[in-house]
């Protein structure tokens, strides 16, 4: 809302609005509660009348509420979760493919879209979709490439938009700079990071020379994420089992999309995966051979990070992921023959982990991917050897309860699940 807008001569009310605008919107969207009946009075002492100024400003960037016209203060909107992307790398260029479901919000169910799964004989692995969820890029084994695939928002639908870049060594995770200028791949045969620029057609170019990491010998690179200012990429480095791996730190040149290093952190026995908190002040890495995860405090002015004490994971955790509002993360342990999710509560001071009640959670074999959706309620994971994905309701302990109607059938080897929201 713009304090100089016209017409609006209750300044008192503005500001109350923009106070109580954030409780609003984590009562609507996080609470269990009834909603109440839209107000009508515009009486600001009904029970529904802050509720329903938090519900048009969420879901739009600006409104007229009783006579006034009004813009959300952070000139955004709240996103709600429309489609579930699952990447199938499958065993042979014939088996490949992306499968698409629509998410129901209410209840975190899906409902394959028309036309799923789609044919993508590359083998796809990780995939990125942009701030419009319009184009989704997809890292492939198959060919070492990316794909430039668009999203219709409305259907679902998945359809080549560029032609497939070929890279030098094979693409492993993707990681979008939150500018939309820049897209980064890690090699999982090199230690290093492919650079991209991305041009307005959403299409890609490499940019030269490719970013050197400081991976132990015979290393690669892992998960790549980054701040939500885009100021700083972490990246998880691995190795093989008895090197002691960890997580380095770049900065982003804006300008160029140059990496400089920060610093490199060890921990464990190959970092492969590695997560960011919401609020920017913790970031994980798990650590596939040593089966632990650790938690760092992180600056958020340098991009430095101070590492805290770690705790045990399950067999080969292989994706780590945090919750919207900074309360939990979790490992998906992606050990073969079995599968489990360990679940932990994030101490808000200095982001050190306890295990939940219950944790490690079970679910299909071999789980590789995680997401959860924005309003924290619902996590997916998928389940390489079981070809399949699981849900769960996400409890307010952290603990997870299977979905009904869970799992639901994917494709061949299922790999990374994306959720896309609108």
């Amino acid at each position: 809302m713009k304090r100089n807008e016209p017409g609006l001569k209750q300044k008192p009310l503005i500001y109350l609005c923009k106070k109580i605008l954030c409780i609003a919107l984590v009562i609507t969207f996080c609470s269990q509660c009834e909603p109440s009946e839209l107000n009508v009075s515009c009486d600001p002492g009904a029970s529904s009348y802050f509720q329903t100024l938090a519900i048009l400003l969420g879901t739009s960037e600006s409104t007229q509420f009783c006579g006034v016209s009004m813009r959300n203060p952070s000139h955004t909107r709240i996103k709600i979760p429309r489609f579930l992307l699952v990447t199938n790398v499958g065993v042979s260029t014939a088996t490949s493919s992306i499968s698409v479901f629509r998410i129901l919000p209410n209840t975190g169910e899906l409902a394959e879209v028309a036309g799923s799964p789609f044919a993508l004989t590359n083998r796809p692995r990780h995939s990125v979709a942009n701030a419009d969820g319009t184009i989704v890029y997809v890292a492939n084994v198959g060919n070492t490439s990316i794909s430039i695939l668009n999203l219709n928002p409305d259907t679902g639908t998945l359809s080549i938009k560029h032609t497939d870049l070929v890279l030098a060594s094979t693409p492993y995770s993707l990681a979008l700079d939150p500018s939309g200028k820049y897209l980064f791949a890690s090699s999982e045969t090199t230690q290093q990071i492919h650079r991209l620029a991305i041009d307005s057609s959403g299409n890609i170019s490499s940019l030269t020379p490719t970013t050197n990491t400081s991976n132990p010998t015979a290393g690669a690179v892992g998960r790549l994420v980054f701040d939500s200012t885009g100021r700083h990429l972490y990246v998880g480095l691995t190795g093989a089992s008895g090197n002691i791996s960890g997580v380095q730190a770049f900065h982003l040149d804006s300008t160029t999309g140059g990496l400089t290093s920060v610093n490199v952190y060890q921990t464990g026995e190959n970092n492969i995966s590695i997560a960011i908190s919401a609020n920017d002040q913790f970031v994980y890495g798990a650590n596939y051979f040593s089966q632990d995860v650790f938690p760092f405090l992180r600056d958020g002015n340098t991009g430095n990070l101070t590492i805290q004490t770690s705790i045990s994971a399950g067999i080969a955790p292989g994706f780590t992921v945090t919750d919207p509002f900074n309360r939990f993360v979790f490992v998906a342990n992606s050990g073969t023959g079995q599968g489990t999710i360990s679940a932990y509560t994030v101490n808000p001071v200095n982001g050190i982990l306890t295990s939940v009640s219950g944790s490690p959670f079970s679910s299909g074999f071999s789980p590789i991917g995680l997401s959860i959706d924005p309003s924290g309620k619902f996590l997916y994971s998928s389940n390489t050897q079981g070809g399949n994905v699981s849900g769960y309701t996400i409890g307010g302990d952290g603990s997870l309860l299977p979905l009904s109607g869970f799992p639901v059938t994917a494709g061949s080897n299922p790999f990374s699940v994306e959720i896309v929201s609108y």
